[in-house]
């Protein structure tokens, strides 16, 4: 079980188990690769409707997309913290306690800024609780989340989510229980930038020390399909790769097989500079 998913429990937060995702009407993916939520997709049934919430422009099932700024992951939990409590589906008498402090947090948000700030639209959120409210939602977390900065803060947040007729699983998390140790949620800070290049590192590496990119990435970046290239990440660590242009991506995040291991448990969206190998 991951850090994630620990201090989720700990906070009070209830996890549910994979199986109920095949008869789910409407899915929300978060926090991981839309590959790495793959074996849950081979099961699905074709009424699921199934949101994509990632700032990788990578969607070869052409699920509801929805693109937000790289690192904004903190704040688009806290948004859909709001947009859940707006809503009165699945409240219990004897979950008053806890609804409550969703409400109390929500009132602590600058929910324009927010929205702004990490390119996550109000329409768009408000889509998201449609769904919810007429049919229901299962929010499957990836492990991305747990190499976030603000991971600890994220996990909070989705335990108060928890108090709604929602249902949360942990992907790639066997959950179990955990004893209570409510911890108060900290302020939200101010959003990183990730202006420039960007790459994702995905958890597996199916291809050897390949940077994966859009036409738009190669343009803007100077190199050429097929170039060898030098990626220096912000550790400062350096890694050889081969440039692949792949049409299905769009914008300017790509993704750089290589293993995770390399990041040394630093975040898996990693702003990077290119120079070309001789």
């Amino acid at each position: 079980m991951n850090t994630l998913a620990q201090t989720f429990l700990k906070n009070g937060g209830i996890a549910c188990d994979v199986s109920i995702i095949k008869e789910a009407q409407n899915i929300l993916l978060f926090g991981g690769f839309v590959e790495g939520f793959k074996r849950i997709l081979e099961n699905m049934e074709s009424k699921n409707n199934v949101f994509l919430l990632s700032p990788l422009r990578f969607n070869p099932y052409n699920f509801t997309q929805f693109v937000y700024e790289v690192g904004a992951e903190e704040a688009v939990v806290a948004l859909l913290a709001y947009g859940f409590s707006a809503s009165d589906v699945g409240i219990k008498e004897v979950e008053g306690l806890k609804d409550k402090a969703l409400q109390e947090f929500v009132k602590t948000l600058d929910v324009g800024y927010l929205s702004s700030e990490c390119n996550f639209a109000e329409e768009e959120l408000q889509e998201i609780v449609k769904g919810y409210v007429e049919r229901g939602l299962v929010l499957v977390v990836g492990e991305d989340l747990a190499t976030h900065k603000n991971a600890s803060n994220i996990a909070k947040i989705l335990a108060l989510l928890s108090v709604r007729d929602l249902k949360i699983v942990f992907l790639d998390s066997k959950v179990n229980a955990v004893s209570l140790e409510r911890e108060e949620i900290k302020p939200l800070g101010d959003l990183k930038s990730y202006d420039g290049l960007v790459v994702y590192v995905p958890k597996e590496s199916k291809k050897g020390n390949i940077l994966e990119v859009s036409k738009q990435f190669c343009n803007v970046s100077k190199m050429q399909d097929g170039a060898k290239v030098k990626v220096k990440l912000e550790s400062h660590q350096e890694i050889l790769a081969q440039m692949q242009c792949n049409a299905i991506l769009k914008g300017m995040v790509g993704i750089l097989w290589i293993s995770r291991e390399v990041l040394q448990k630093n975040f898996c969206y990693q702003l990077v500079s290119l120079s070309k190998v001789a």
